[in-house]
């Protein structure tokens, strides 16, 4: 019930702000403060033994943000807090219509790709999304990419 009165309300905040015709039309990301957590797991190959071919990016809604980089196979998980700014830096794309439009086509919105990975689960309150987006290049899910290397590069370096 009250699952069902969140989502209308989001329909009604989007339909207030965007424009009722509009609303309908383009679709809505979510609240920011809905936001809990996102991981995005990439891996390529072929990959031979020995190798590291797989990384990921996790950041949950306290601010912590850990990282299993590429080609860093005894390397462990690095793990710190990310600023506030950064934060809603994080909340605001991850729950920004563009990404989220992508997101809700299904597990495969660009299609399957056979020779790498790119993961993204997305935990937002009362959503949940899996989604392969090997091969996406949509501006939500490039936004996020680039802000995930971004956080990488500066706080994990």
């Amino acid at each position: 019930m009250l699952a069902s009165f969140l989502s209308l309300r989001r329909v009604l905040r989007c339909l207030a702000t965007s424009g009722a015709v509009l609303g309908l039309f383009v679709g809505c990301g979510a609240s920011p403060e809905s936001f809990v957590r996102l991981k995005l797991d990439a891996a390529s190959g072929p990959c031979m033994e020995g190798m590291d071919c797989k990384g990921s990016d996790e950041v949950l809604a306290d601010g912590t943000f850990r990282v299993d980089r590429f080609d860093e196979p005894d390397g462990g998980v690095h793990e710190v807090v990310l600023p506030s700014q950064e934060m809603e830096n994080v909340r605001a794309a991850a729950t920004r219509s563009s990404l989220l439009s992508v997101l809700r086509r299904g597990a495969f919105p660009c299609g399957q790709v056979t020779d790498s990975s790119s993961f993204l689960t997305l935990e937002l309150e009362g959503e949940h999304y899996g989604s392969q987006l090997a091969g996406c290049d949509e501006q939500g899910v490039r936004e996020l990419r680039d802000l995930l290397s971004r956080l990488r590069k500066t706080y994990v370096p």
